[in-house]
């Protein structure tokens, strides 16, 4: 996957991009560096974010699906 692809992945998610960059581990302002093209990412950033960003929407998903089963409404239209 891409850089690209997965910052369309991250906006998609919802998920702010200091957020992801601390569960991959990544200096924030290297992170955003990466997101907006000025530096290329090494393969080892790529695994990082990608597994990063998979863990930070798996806990989103989780998160919902328990709220729903708990009868909680509305839960996904806040933040």
């Amino acid at each position: 996957m891409t850089i690209t692809e997965l910052r369309s992945r991250r906006i998609a998610a919802e998920i702010p991009a200091i957020r992801v960059a601390r569960q991959a581990n990544i200096d924030r302002t290297r992170f955003s560096f990466l997101e907006n093209g000025h530096v290329k990412p090494t393969e080892d950033e790529l695994r990082q974010i990608e597994t990063a960003l998979g863990q930070l929407i798996a806990a989103k998903n989780a998160v919902r699906e328990a709220a729903k089963a708990a009868g909680w409404a509305g839960l996904e239209t806040q933040r």
